[in-house]
């Protein structure tokens, strides 16, 4: 499962919240985590979104429960929306439907 993470500019939860994930030993044995830089100079060293790709569920149920855990860490909630790329399996969409993540597209796992 291929998922990209935004935050709608705010580079800093972003940074953030992949300094959290990159944390996890959990998240880090179950999925890959890249980040696609900020062309702008002005943000040299920022970056706009968060790649993952998870290969199974425990992996997704990690991200979940990161996800969490950094909104506990936080007084208010990101501006972050979740992205699936690709089809998804029974399983996957039962377990997304149990988590409690800011995907892009809710409907997508009904």
């Amino acid at each position: 499962m291929e998922l990209t993470i935004n935050a709608a500019g705010d580079e800093q939860a972003l940074k953030e919240f992949c300094d959290w994930l990159r944390a996890d030993a959990d998240v880090l044995r179950s999925a890959t985590i890249s980040t696609a830089e900020s062309p702008d100079l002005v943000h040299l060293g920022a970056f706009e979104a968060i790649f993952m790709s998870i290969g199974s569920l425990t992996g997704l149920a990690n991200l979940g429960i990161a996800w969490g855990n950094f909104l506990h860490s936080r007084k208010e909630t990101p501006p972050f929306t979740i992205t699936i790329e690709g089809a998804l399996t029974g399983e996957q969409r039962a377990m997304l439907r149990n988590l409690d993540l800011p995907l892009a597209r809710p409907e997508d796992v009904e």
